[in-house]
Order: C-alpha cells, then sequence, then structure tokens
C-alpha cells in the first residue's frame, strides 16, 4: 500500500507526460483533416508552421530538462528500483 502510494504520483505525471506526446503528434493530422482551405492565407500559413513544428519535434514534458516524462521511463524507473533493491537484498543476506 505503502509503495502504491509512493508511485501514484510518478505514474500519473509519466501518464500525462505520455498523453501530451500522444495527442502532440496527432495535431498535423487533426489540423489536415480539417476544413482549412477556407481560411485565410495568413491562417493557412501559421496552421503549415503549427504542422511542420508537431511534425518534426513533438511536445515533451521533462523532468529536470532530462528525463522524459513518458510511460518508458516510468518502467525504466520500476526496473531499476526493483534491482537495486534485489542488489541491497542479496548484499544484506551476505
Amino acid at each position: 500500500m505503502c509503495i502504491g502510494c509512493a508511485l501514484m504520483p510518478t505514474f500519473s505525471y509519466c501518464w500525462f507526460g505520455n498523453e501530451v506526446k500522444l495527442k502532440s503528434m496527432e495535431l498535423s493530422e487533426s489540423i489536415y483533416k480539417m476544413e482549412w482551405p477556407d481560411y485565410s492565407n495568413n491562417v493557412k500559413k501559421g496552421f503549415l508552421i503549427i504542422m511542420n513544428r508537431a511534425t518534426l519535434i513533438p511536445i515533451k514534458f521533462t523532468s529536470a530538462y532530462i528525463i522524459p516524462l513518458n510511460l518508458e521511463t516510468f518502467v525504466t524507473v520500476i526496473k531499476t528500483s526493483y534491482s537495486i533493491f534485489n542488489l541491497m537484498r542479496q548484499t544484506q543476506d551476505g
């Protein structure tokens, strides 16, 4: 119970960071599917800039500008912490 409560905030940050990344990757397709030919040329240019930016560089949340907050990071944290726990347990058993 205690471990679950400790991991829940980390999981929620990683889950929603992953959702933001996935939605930003879908942004250019969503713009393409809408009725953008009806808009003015300035709006079309803005849409093209947004589409290019979203296609090349998806939005990512990071922790300390280094660690991306996504589900892969969460799984890596869980695996690493379990490995360290097993190592400490083996050294304690002697």
